[in-house]
């Protein structure tokens, strides 16, 4: 019990005393920290170009994820993201990974889109080592170690075609980059329309580079569509829509994911489509608190993955090995996260539910789901 008439010198010898044992205490705390076993996990995402905006946003919410479960004091083992940038070209992908799997010797791997993940599958399989995909693609989850979170394909045409027939669309023209998840949102779609009065009139595909897209849509007009569905990213998302608007077609535009993914939202203001699950109020106010800014398209996934991949490490008896994690994420239910409930299925896929959406003064508002 502290006595107000402690004497000055007795205080001095109190003071020092506290001093010293915090010091103790610290140094003690920090050794225990360092001497944890620190499972790594390799991020690759597009930080240069013209998408380094969505790869900003997955690093961010990746390294959100680190912080937080360093900080929490139930953790078993250390965690610590390492950073690639791929810059949305898979050539540097298989760069990135071949680094992280053989010089930084990671325990799970994170990338961004279908023709990333399609290029890290075999390495996660061949080296056994846990890898996520963020992408549309479902064949990136192929193997007993690869996954994918992100709202699938299917899921995403069912909210479409829905929302087309409750607005009166019945021919519908896709204009898709040449990519493996594009490829299946496409043919989502299209299987979607089966039996309904909806239909694909005109399915094209383009490059990446592609500059001109006049001769394509003058073809897609002569089916005379009701609405475009832009499958794209940027450069060639906004040049398409610009030749769009010069050659005066009347018909309106849409997208399945592409308006998020583009650095110029406001040349699609007022205009709805279609998008990947929401991420919850929580994360997207833990989030802009910590970096001052809205989460971007596939920052909430990430969040989940980190904290996934933290999840049945934490759950394994013994060495946390990729083996093992792999084990434990086919067993994770009802876990809640930046998208809500997850549960990885037997497929390797944690399922989401898609939105409608809206451009509104420059920025994605959710209108139903």
């Amino acid at each position: 019990m502290y006595s107000p008439a402690m004497s000055k010198h007795a205080k001095i010898i109190l003071g020092i005393l506290v001093v010293a044992a915090l010091f103790v205490w610290g140094v003690v705390s920090q050794k225990n920290v360092s001497d944890m076993s620190v499972i790594q996990i390799g991020l690759m995402a597009p930080l240069s170009g013209n998408v380094a905006f969505l790869g900003e946003g997955i690093r961010d919410a990746a390294i959100m994820a680190e912080r937080e479960l360093n900080a929490r004091p139930e953790s078993k083992y250390a965690y610590e993201v390492i950073v690639e940038d791929d810059a949305f070209d898979v050539k540097k992908t298989a760069s990135a990974v071949q680094k992280l799997v053989s010089i930084d010797r990671v325990s799970a791997l994170i990338s961004l889109a279908s023709a990333a993940g399609n290029v890290v599958n075999p390495v996660a399989e061949r080296n056994h080592i846990v890898h996520f995909g963020i992408a549309s693609d479902p064949n990136v989850a192929n193997g007993d170690y690869n996954f994918v979170h992100w709202t699938p394909p299917a899921e995403e045409a069912k909210v479409f075609v829905s929302e087309l027939k409750r607005r009166g669309y019945k021919k519908v023209a896709i204009l898709g980059a040449n990519i493996q998840g594009v490829a299946a949102v496409a043919e989502a779609v299209i299987q979607e329309t089966n039996g309904t009065d909806v239909s694909v009139v005109n399915n094209q595909v383009f490059d990446f580079g592609t500059k001109d897209f006049r001769t394509m849509i003058v073809k897609a007009e002569t089916t005379r569509p009701d609405i475009y569905l832009l499958l794209a990213f940027s450069p060639e998302l906004e040049i398409m829509t610009g030749q769009i608007r010069d050659l005066g077609v009347k018909a309106s535009v849409t997208s399945i994911e592409s308006f998020e993914q583009s650095d110029r939202p406001q040349m699609y203001e007022g205009l709805w489509y279609v998008n990947a699950a929401d991420s919850t109020n929580e994360f997207n106010e833990a989030y802009k608190s910590l970096y001052g800014r809205v989460p971007s398209l596939g920052a909430g996934n990430a969040y989940d993955i980190v904290h996934l991949i933290a999840t049945a490490a934490e759950k394994v008896s013994g060495n946390p090995t990729p083996d093992k994690i792999a084990e434990k994420l086919y067993e994770i239910r009802g876990e809640r996260g930046a998208l809500g409930e997850l549960s990885v299925g037997p497929e390797g896929l944690v399922r989401s539910k898609a939105v409608v959406r809206e451009i509104r003064d420059g920025k994605p508002v959710t209108i139903g789901k």
